[in-house]
């Protein structure tokens, strides 16, 4: 790969353990990739009230991931007769690498979104139209927007969710950051979530100079955000927040910039 980004420094926010493919095309290209996790996923805090949906897994029809960390987390909380009768069920998921996770496991996804990543792109299936009758359980995080489960009541679906795993802040020194900035070391932030740029914030302690470094953003929703939260600095726009998109933004951002 020509390095097309040599001399570039990135700050890579995303979860440590999905950060490397992202950080494997930055420094194929040349760049400098700075980890620095701005959210942590890891398991709720009690299990309980998983465990005991899923005891009662085969009153449902019909289930539905949230994203690949529903399905990494979701299917580690299934014993063998629970993954089962998981096999027998209509799986559906939010968008292409929620379905590619769910395959990788050996299941079969009937129901994803020939593009997009959103609840909207989900919701706009034919599948999803006239769900009388229909039994769902929601395979998602602790917290997050109710619209795919209000959506899916209104047009007949009996709904439940089952929170698999939770997303917090995490706690780290973030002093470097601010060396790299005032040493120029520090050309563009890539965030993937617009819970990520509030994260990012509380971490450094809300400095002003932060909110001036360019951003390399992964969705509308992620603009909005960022701009709600004060940063002035440029605002890089990537397709979707998929490793390939957000590369592909950052590259043309560069090229426009020679």
């Amino acid at each position: 790969m020509p390095e097309t980004l040599r001399g570039l420094t990135v700050l890579v926010t995303r979860p440590a353990h999905q950060a490397s493919g992202f950080q494997h095309l930055l420094t194929e290209a040349g760049a400098q990739a700075l980890l620095f996790p701005v959210v942590e996923v890891c398991q709720p805090d009690d299990l309980r009230v998983a465990s005991a949906q899923f005891a009662d897994l085969s009153r449902y029809d019909t289930a539905l991931f949230i994203s690949a960390n529903a399905v990494a987390f979701g299917l580690k909380l299934l014993d063998a007769l629970q993954q089962q009768h998981l096999q027998a069920m209509t799986l559906g998921a939010i968008g292409k690498k929620t379905a590619s996770a769910l395959q990788q496991h050996g299941f079969t996804v009937q129901w994803v979104p020939a593009t997009g990543f959103t609840s909207e792109d989900f919701l706009a299936l034919s599948q999803t139209q006239a769900l009388a009758g229909r039994r769902i359980l929601i395979f998602r995080g602790s917290e997050g927007r109710e619209l795919l489960a209000d959506t899916l009541r209104e047009r007949g679906a009996s709904v439940d969710q089952v929170a698999v795993y939770q997303r917090i802040c995490p706690k780290v020194d973030a002093s470097h950051l601010k060396q790299h900035h005032e040493q120029r070391q520090l050309d563009i932030i890539a965030v993937t979530s617009s819970e990520g740029i509030l994260n990012l914030l509380v971490m450094l302690d809300n400095p002003d100079w932060i909110k001036t470094v360019p951003l390399l953003l992964g969705s509308q929703r992620m603009l909005e955000t960022a701009r709600q939260a004060g940063f002035s600095g440029t605002l890089v726009m990537a397709d979707n927040p998929s490793d390939e998109a957000m590369f592909q933004a950052l590259t043309h951002w560069v090229q426009e910039r020679q």
